[in-house]
This record gives C-alpha cells, structure tokens and sequence, in this order.
C-alpha cells in the first residue's frame, strides 16, 4: 500500500517536472523567435517592436520561476550540504525533514505575499500586447511557489513513507 502511494507521488513529482520542461522549453523558444523577429523587423523593415522589452522581462520571471519549481522536483535545489557532511546519515533523514517543512512554511509565506503582489497589480491598468493585462504575466509569482510547494510537500510525503528515497549524497559528488 505505502509502496504504491510512493510510486503514484513520484509519478506525479515526475509528470510536474516533465511539464515544467515543456514550459521551459517553449519559452526559451519564444525568448529567441522575439529576438530574431526582432532584428529583422528593425533591419529589414526599419521598425521595433515597442512592447519586446516587457516580453522578455516576464518570460524571464516565467522562466526562473519554472526553473526553480523544476529545480524542487529533483531536489537540486540550492542547499547547504555541510550538515551532511558532519552529521551521520541515520539523522540526515530528520534533518532533511525539517528542512522541507522549513522550506514548505518559507515557500508558503511567499505565495501568500506573491497573491498580495498580485492584487495590487490587477489594479494596474497596464497592457503587455494589445489589451492582455500585464498582470496576467505576473501570475507567475505567486504560481511558481505553489509549484515549489507542490513538489516540495510531494517530497516530504515520500519520505515520511520511504526514507530510501532520500538520497545521501550530495549532488556532484562522487563516492
């Protein structure tokens, strides 16, 4: 029983992160096709795009948010290894505990505030293209925690029923 509801969440860790890939990957691409249509209306046709400034401020947000949640869901996401290297690896399952309910409180609080953000701006009258709202792109603030949130609560389940997910060592090191 426990052995199946651990594969089902790290299905689902999984298919978060392959569709954090696919978002990445498509806004890497729309980040290049602004710039090439970029130079070549401005050296072709002798005009600019007014709003490509904009665009690729909030496809970068887009992408560092989507890049940390991406980062979460491997667990490779920025840690201070040198509690792993002091303590026995017997302890290093609680303390890797209470860093995710650490991390899932912060990250929690982040969202919180990142709505807040997000109010203030529907308030804003301001357009991205045409009559989208910039704040539809700043959705990706309070968005990216929750999907940080996700993968880290994903995470803490798994290793409240398998601790032989947690891997002991530290990424880039060898044996």
């Amino acid at each position: 029983m426990l052995s199946s509801l651990r594969n089902y969440l790290l299905r689902i860790n999984a298919l978060l992160g392959k569709i954090e890939i696919g978002m990445l990957c498509l806004i890497v691409a729309m980040m290049v096709g602004l710039a090439v249509l970029e130079i070549i209306l401005r050296y072709i046709f002798n005009v600019s795009l007014l709003w490509k400034h904009h665009m690729l401020q909030n496809l970068t947000l887009w992408l560092c948010f989507l890049g940390a949640a991406l980062a979460s869901s491997e667990r490779r996401h920025i840690s201070i290894d040198i509690l792993r290297r002091i303590l026995p690896e017997s302890a290093m399952r609680y303390i890797s505990l209470l860093i995710d309910v650490l991390s899932l409180i912060v990250v929690s609080i982040l969202a919180y505030y990142g709505f807040d953000f997000l109010k203030e701006e529907r308030m804003m009258t301001t357009t991205l293209i045409g009559s989208i709202p910039l704040w539809w792109a700043k959705t990706i603030i309070p968005g990216g925690f929750i999907l940080i949130g996700i993968h880290l609560l994903l995470q803490l389940i798994i290793n409240l029923i398998s601790p032989l997910y947690f891997q002991i060592n530290v990424e880039g090191e060898t044996d």
